[in-house]
């Protein structure tokens, strides 16, 4: 169930959509999350917070470069992913260094403390899609929501997660799960295709997986 933070937020976002008078600006869930995303990141100054219930490396990879840009210029993140996402996804801690993890109510992200991505409600149209808001309520709302969160919420290292992978082993990783081979992988690191297969190796025993297929079928949830 909801905190009451959180059960305050689901039902403004609902009041929202009743009056639809433009306080949100509904996006579908594809093909403008890049578009989103990069908007978003350009608007955010300090901080951006997020917690999710899912966690897809494809959308994770789709905000890769975002992240490198935003820790680039000195934001902050602070990121919770609910427990039963994370523990599927082996590069979670990677992806996101600092996260939490605890039980999330509705998926929430927030720019500084001015603009809040905020999920579609149950039976609106499009299902799966998110809401940009500027609203001063909705945004205090999706706030309160979120700290309430991620004070309940563990350091991924008190959750037993598996650490982060070192940069160019994250990077072989991202390539391996796209099938690509170690002379491609090499090609695209500018390194040598040695140097590849001991960093595949590695995945592959950080992961136990059993094979570089296993492995791969890890890295992508699959298994």
């Amino acid at each position: 169930m909801p905190g009451s933070a959180a059960a305050a937020l689901l039902e403004a976002t609902e009041l929202a959509f009743i009056a639809d008078d433009g306080t949100v600006t509904v996006y579908p869930p594809r093909p403008e999350l890049v578009a989103m995303l990069t908007l978003f990141e350009a608007e955010t100054g300090r901080v951006v917070r997020s917690m999710q219930r899912q966690l897809t490396m494809s959308a994770s990879r789709a905000a890769l470069a975002l992240d490198d840009r935003s820790r680039q210029r000195g934001v902050r993140e602070e990121v919770v992913i609910d427990r039963r996402a994370v523990l599927s996804s082996p590069l979670a801690t990677t992806v996101d260094p600092g996260l939490r993890v605890g039980s999330v109510p509705t998926p929430v992200m927030l720019s500084d403390e001015r603009l809040a991505l905020l999920a579609v409600p149950p039976g609106r149209a499009p299902e799966g899609g998110c809401c940009w808001t500027v609203d001063p309520q909705l945004v205090r709302l999706a706030l309160a929501a979120f700290l309430e969160t991620w004070d309940a919420a563990l350091p991924w290292q008190e959750a037993g997660l598996r650490p982060p992978l070192p940069e160019r082993r994250f990077r072989v990783a991202v390539l391996l799960m796209d099938g690509h081979t170690d002379r491609e992988i090499a090609d695209e690191l500018g390194i040598s295709t040695r140097t590849v297969s001991d960093e595949v190796r590695a995945v592959v025993d950080s992961l136990g997986a059993r094979s570089r297929s296993h492995a791969v079928a890890m890295l992508v949830g699959a298994a």
